[in-house]
C-alpha cells in the first residue's frame, strides 16, 4: 500500500508531461509561436529596470515582426516613454523613441513623445516634424499633437502660414 501511495504522484507527473507533449505535437505552428512569444513577453514584463525592459521590448519587436503580441509590446514601450516624459528625461525619450521608430515607424504616439522631448531640448523644427508625423498617422493622440504643433508653429513663425506644407511633408515621409 505504501508503495502505491508513492507511485501514484509519480504516475500523475508522468501522465501530465505526456499529455503536454501530445498537446505540443497537435498544436498548429502559429499557436506554438504564439505560446513561445507569450512566454517571452511575460519574462520581459518581469524586468524591473525600465531601460533594460525597453531593450528587451525593442529586441522582441525586431525579431518577431509578425507576432500577435506586437500591439501589447508596443503599448508597453509607450508606457515607458510616458513615464520618462513624466520624469522630464528628454534625452532618454529621444533615444528610446528613435529606437522604436526604427523598428515600428507607424506607431504615431511615439512621434508625440519625441516631439515633446525635442521641444523641451529647444529643437523646435525637429519637434514640429515629429508632431506633424504623429498627426498624420491617425492614433489616439493625433488631435493633441495637432494642437501642440499649431501652438509651437505659431510661436516660432508668428502665424500658421506654411503649416500645411509641413504636414504634407510629413505625409510624404510617412507614406500616407
Amino acid at each position: 500500500m505504501r508503495t502505491a501511495k508513492m507511485l501514484l504522484p509519480m504516475l500523475g507527473v508522468v501522465l501530465w508531461f505526456g499529455a503536454a507533449q501530445l498537446r505540443a505535437q497537435e498544436e498548429p505552428p502559429e499557436e506554438t509561436q504564439y505560446r513561445e512569444d507569450y512566454e517571452r513577453y511575460q519574462k520581459i514584463k518581469e524586468v524591473k529596470d525600465p531601460m533594460r525592459r525597453a531593450d528587451e521590448l525593442i529586441r522582441f519587436l525586431r525579431e518577431r515582426t509578425r507576432s500577435r503580441l506586437e500591439p501589447n509590446v508596443a503599448t508597453d514601450m509607450l508606457y515607458i516613454l510616458q513615464d520618462l516624459d513624466k520624469a522630464s528625461k528628454w534625452d532618454t525619450i529621444v533615444a528610446q523613441a528613435g529606437r522604436l521608430i526604427q523598428v515600428r515607424p507607424r506607431i504615431g504616439e511615439t512621434y508625440y513623445f519625441l516631439g515633446r522631448a525635442l521641444k523641451e531640448q529647444g529643437k523646435v523644427p525637429e519637434a514640429m516634424d515629429a508632431l506633424a508625423k504623429c498627426y498624420v498617422i491617425k492614433n489616439p493622440v493625433s488631435s493633441k499633437a495637432k494642437q501642440f504643433l499649431d501652438y509651437i508653429y505659431k510661436g516660432a513663425r508668428g502665424n500658421l502660414n506654411g503649416l500645411d506644407a509641413l504636414i504634407q511633408k510629413a505625409r510624404n515621409e510617412i507614406g500616407q
